[in-house]
């Protein structure tokens, strides 16, 4: 297999714990509306990954387009891009990907469920987007991950193809984006918020530490 052009990555769970930082902004929210209750990291975690109106739904119990359910979606994404990153980090071994793979001149782009000024805030405070030819949530309007769109706008504006560009994600949106898209390779980070699906074991290079991605480049 050719040495891959360029990596894509999903955000929170992949290059960020931002799990500390959900969870805060989901009970500020949560404070805010009125509500009389608020999450555990624990309670948060399965919630992490489809997007913030989809987190907003399922905490409520509520269908996506209820007015509850965007009240809390609209409460969450404000104190989120006040609280881009009280608490969050890039994982263990990140940087030392991203500054490897920047040193070799291979090109990198973000494609996350997390809402565009928050996905802004984030990347910023973390120092992550100098790294990056471009970052793309679906409020840059396109459709949720498993759809390839962003993926494959990603490519266009790294100018790569698709079946040369590793994607890396944590969940299974990610990987069937991946798949989706075409990708060469797909990675999945054992360090994110969920569980390798078990259908895709074989056709997937799982990451117990974040720098053996770097091993495709040997491959």
């Amino acid at each position: 297999m050719n040495k891959p052009a360029a990596f894509i990555f999903d955000l929170d769970g992949t290059l960020i714990d931002a799990l500390p930082d959900i969870q805060a902004n989901a009970n500020r929210a949560l404070l805010a509306l009125g509500y009389d209750f608020q999450m555990t990291l624990d309670e948060t975690r399965p919630h992490v990954g489809g997007g913030a109106q989809k987190l907003a739904a399922n905490v409520l119990n509520r269908p996506m387009d209820h007015p509850d359910t965007m009240a809390f979606y609209h409460a969450f994404t404000a104190h989120y891009e006040q609280h881009p990153a009280d608490f969050g980090r890039p994982f263990d071994g990140v940087m030392t990907v991203l500054n490897h793979l920047r040193a070799q001149g291979i090109p990198m782009a973000v494609v996350t469920a997390k809402p565009a000024r928050a996905r802004v805030q984030v990347l910023n405070v973390l120092g992550i987007t100098p790294y990056l030819s471009i970052a793309l949530s679906p409020e840059d309007g396109y459709p949720k991950k498993p759809a390839p769109d962003m993926l494959l706008r990603c490519c266009e504006v790294m100018g790569v193809s698709p079946s040369n560009t590793v994607m890396v994600g944590d969940t299974r949106f990610d990987l069937e984006a991946g798949f989706n898209a075409e990708c060469s390779q797909i990675a999945f980070a054992e360090h994110g918020y969920q569980d390798l699906p078990p259908e895709y074991a074989d056709r997937v290079v799982s990451l117990a530490v974040f720098t053996d991605l770097l091993k495709l480049l040997n491959d």
